[in-house]
């Protein structure tokens, strides 16, 4: 492709401000056009307090996706809330435009299966939001683990309701919460695995393989803490079965009035297991003749990867983004729409084995199974 790869985005909100930022900053990119169908996401005034120095001129602004299409454009973003999709990407693909979509990318498996149809009958480039791939901490660990049997991959993440920031859609008039936090509530949101323990889910994807089975147990809020439509549950176990025999566990939660998050982080393999510390991630394991003769040094059994500095994701997900549809080859990228399908169905298939009391659900039949039928479609 010659010359800038011309650029719309969808959803002038949080993710959506903070993309605009990392195109604004390569040089082989030209934002064309920004669509939010709420002016003040799109006033200069606004833009510029999260983007320094950004200009609309030569940049369209539109509330209408429609007016968006047509735009003279290579590649779209959309970074909108889950369940606001209404047939945008699918459109964009048709008409031959690269893809970048937020994760999660649909609240519902069918619709979701449907776009990917649609970016490979296009024959375009498509990608979602896992920018945690592109962290030189996570590179290392890929790197590190490559030839290691992983046995279980444990992720614990407490954190607070309230502790997500203030959104842009208007939610309030749409049906939805009244302070804009649509990621406390579990109609816009998905559930918490859906909209924030996909993150882990996919770097556990990252370094062990595709998921072949899902487990889980939500702890519902109780009805009098529920305040502002911040109603999704509490408490989250989750257990994710690997195609390889490794097995993930994810406990999330989402308490009230705590004001404290913390987390644990921790792969284990055959001969060793690996944390992710607060000065980058470290190995133990012990390397000597074995049995050994006498007394391990503890010392000598930590082993702190070497990972180079750590840079901005959003910023290298996107540059890998626009050198994929600049050539044409997903190559590129880390992890292309197809490929993310499998993070995407496992926490959905989570959402499943809560609905039907901790059953364990197997990815492939909840993808194609009739008796899933109704879980898999987006009500009318």
């Amino acid at each position: 492709m010659a010359g800038r790869l011309r650029v719309g985005i969808v959803g002038l909100g949080q993710r959506g401000l903070q993309h605009l930022g990392a195109l604004w900053h390569i040089p082989e990119t030209q934002v064309a056009v920004l669509c939010d169908p709420f002016s003040e996401n799109l006033a200069e005034e606004k833009l510029r307090r999260f983007v320094p120095g950004l200009s609309l001129a030569g940049i369209r602004t539109c509330d209408r996706f429609e007016s968006l299409l047509d735009t003279p454009l290579d590649a779209v973003y959309f970074c909108i809330p889950p369940g606001r999709h209404q047939g945008e990407l699918i459109r964009a693909a048709e008409k031959g435009l690269h893809v970048f979509a937020e994760k999660p990318v649909s609240l519902f498996l069918d619709e979701a299966l449907e776009m990917e149809r649609a970016i490979q009958r296009a024959g375009v480039v498509g990608t979602v939001g896992f920018q945690q791939r592109h962290d030189t901490w996570h590179l290392a660990i890929r790197d590190f683990l490559r030839d290691k049997r992983l046995v279980l991959l444990t992720q614990v993440t407490n954190g607070t309701l309230e502790s997500h920031s203030i959104k842009h859609t208007r939610t309030e008039e749409l049906g939805g919460p009244s302070n804009r936090v649509w990621a406390a509530n579990l109609a816009w949101s998905g559930s918490t695995v859906v909209e924030a323990g996909i993150h882990p889910l996919d770097l556990m994807r990252f370094w062990a393989g595709e998921v072949a089975w899902v487990r889980a147990n939500y702890i519902p809020r109780a009805p009098e803490d529920i305040a502002d439509g911040g109603d999704n549950p509490c408490g989250y176990a989750v257990t994710f079965g690997f195609a390889s025999g490794a097995v993930g566990t994810l406990n999330f939660t989402r308490l009230r009035r705590t004001f404290w998050g913390d987390g644990y982080q921790d792969l284990a393999w055959d001969h060793g297991h690996l944390q992710i510390e607060a000065e980058g991630p470290v190995a133990y394991y012990y390397e000597g003749p074995y049995p050994p003769q006498g007394k391990v040094d503890p010392a000598a059994l930590r082993h702190p990867l070497q990972t180079g500095p750590r840079g901005d994701t959003t910023l290298a997900i996107s540059r890998a983004f626009v050198d994929a549809a600049q050539k044409g080859d997903a190559s590129f990228l880390l992890n292309t729409f197809s490929s993310s399908m499998n993070s995407h169905t496992a926490v959905l298939g989570a959402n499943l084995s809560d609905q039907l009391g901790g059953e364990k659900v197997d990815l492939k039949e909840f993808l194609t199974h009739p008796k899933y039928t109704a879980f898999r479609r987006k009500p009318a």
